[in-house]
């Protein structure tokens, strides 16, 4: 199956940063500037055939100038004959975060999702551009409360625990022979996942709960 697990920096709601959901763990760009491209990852926007979609956004640096911010999808399992594609479908994207709890944790995921090779831009009426690199339609977004994502059962692997993971990058191709169980359990149980969905939660809910 097509597969891609992203690291972005942890948040409750990814609708944006605010007093009331900082994000934390995110590197030296979000410690500098408060926010990172994915702090709207799981905030739906309606694009112009008035479909709902979510914009996603991880970061790809990579040492090579002629490939700058590249996000190889070619790397992905099933694609590897997509060098010169500039993007791709179908992709199972789970994005993950280190908690609070010093956890690679998964904090939800975006089904039958697109992914592009290299940033995208989205323009908005207030001035503000939004960079991406994965589109999926609302319906097919799910993001988990933040209890459930200290639950073991949602915990990404890393290579310092076992011989597969994410490394120093922030994205796992998880193309690795010794990874395949791993990746047929969770894909089983992110289908079967009837849990709450917190895509349409944010920091405001909570603050008129009386």
């Amino acid at each position: 199956m097509k597969i891609l697990f992203c690291k972005i920096s942890a948040m409750k709601y990814y609708k944006g940063a605010s007093q009331r959901d900082v994000p934390y763990n995110g590197g030296s760009y979000v410690n500098e500037n408060g926010f990172g491209h994915e702090q709207y990852n799981f905030a739906p926007i309606q694009l112009d055939d008035d479909q709902w979609c979510c914009l996603g956004f991880v970061e790809t640096k990579t040492t090579s100038k002629s490939k700058r911010n590249e996000l190889h999808i070619e790397k992905i399992s099933g694609c590897e004959l997509l060098k010169k594609e500039d993007s791709v479908d179908g992709v199972l994207v789970v994005w993950c975060a280190t908690t609070d709890l010093n956890e690679t944790s998964i904090v939800g995921w975006y089904k039958d999702a697109t992914v592009y090779r290299t940033y995208q831009n989205a323009e908005f009426d207030s001035g503000y551009n939004q960079e991406f690199n994965v589109l999926a339609n609302k319906e097919n977004c799910v993001l988990l409360p933040q209890g459930e994502r200290h639950r073991h059962i949602w915990n990404a692997p890393t290579a310092k625990k076992r011989t597969f993971g994410f490394g120093q990058s922030m994205i796992w191709y998880a193309t690795e022979e010794n990874a395949a169980n791993y990746i047929e359990k969770l894909a089983k149980q992110i289908a079967e996942y009837a849990g709450e969905n917190w895509i349409d939660k944010s920091a405001e809910d909570t603050c008129n709960l009386t």
